[in-house]
């Protein structure tokens, strides 16, 4: 068995098809199906039941779940030791730390990054822009060290250590040719039934989209139609919202970055702060990883009227 096989097998388990996964990996359908059955070949078991009734659906068998739980771990792990080779080879006197930011990470928290390294003469710290949809794959994959992290504030991140950092409000993104749009803010009652632009993310946990959904909601304000498809970055959600196919929901943080006539951003009064949470690998003891994250973690960021403390019981 060598890696590649392992990382195919997990690419079809995670997607729990051999057409999304052949997608996802870049291969055809006909190669990924035969390097499955050439690894089951090795092992002497079967890992899928295939059901070629549900379009290349697939189920683990007992074997497959258990090569599961500690294949994925092992991919993850040579994944984190590819990318984290790369960044060496980038400097050979220096570390290297990735430190992982999205379009809802404001720019005090970036700086402050920034600023933490500039303590540490001999590390580079380099910001790296995450894959929309994909931020929450970054730090097990490797991409990054340290990720900003935008979350409800139940959300879970197995594997990690995430300390809070700040609290940020989310706002309903409209033309500014919406009905809506004079209003200094709305709720969730008046976007009951508002069409609403896929936010992707369907890959992630269920709490990631339903964020950008604006879910839960209460009894009687149904969320509305979801236009599709996803968009893959902010500035193609934008140009649909400008566009009038939909409205969108964003962290307040955004609009730092994204000042457009054509679009209103409306705090939505009634739903919950965000959380934005500094991310690493539970048990990456890495020195200096834990004094730059301990840093990092200590600085309250600046700019309340998008960043707003809140307390542990609110």
């Amino acid at each position: 068995m060598d890696l590649r096989q392992l990382r195919h097998f997990v690419a079809v388990a995670d997607a729990g098809s051999f057409t999304a996964a052949a997608a996802e990996l870049n291969m055809s359908q006909p190669a990924l199906s035969q390097s499955i059955s050439k690894l089951e070949r090795i092992l002497g078991t079967v890992l899928l039941d295939r059901n070629r009734h549900t379009n290349s659906g697939v189920t683990l068998t007992p074997a497959g779940r258990s090569l599961y739980r500690d294949g994925r771990a092992l991919v993850a792990a040579a994944q984190r030791t590819v990318e984290r080779a790369r960044r060496a080879g980038t400097s050979s006197s220096r570390l290297t730390v990735a430190i992982g930011f999205t379009s809802s990470t404001p720019q005090s928290l970036v700086n402050n990054a920034l600023a933490v390294g500039d303590r540490h003469p001999a590390v580079d710290i380099i910001p790296v822009q995450l894959e929309w949809g994909h931020e929450h794959e970054a730090v097990p994959s490797g991409i990054v060290d340290i990720a900003y992290l935008l979350s409800p504030a139940s959300a879970v991140f197995p594997g990690h250590e995430v300390r809070r950092v700040a609290s940020v409000a989310l706002v309903a993104v409209f033309a500014a040719t919406h009905p809506l749009a004079e209003q200094p803010s709305v709720t969730l009652r008046q976007l009951a039934g508002e069409k609403l632009l896929d936010p992707g993310f369907e890959s992630g946990p269920t709490w990631f989209r339903d964020l950008w959904l604006g879910l839960p909601r209460p009894h009687g304000f149904p969320i509305g139609e979801i236009v599709g498809p996803p968009a893959r970055t902010v500035e193609e959600m934008f140009n649909l919202v400008a566009a009038g196919r939909g409205m969108a929901i964003a962290s307040s943080a955004i609009i730092e970055v994204y000042q457009r006539r054509d679009l209103v951003f409306l705090p939505v009064t009634d739903l919950p702060l965000a959380q934005i949470g500094l991310a690493r690998l539970a048990d990456d003891d890495r020195d200096p990883i834990t004094a730059i994250y301990d840093e990092m973690s200590a600085v309250v960021p600046a700019g309340r009227s998008i960043l707003e403390p809140r307390d542990e019981d609110g």
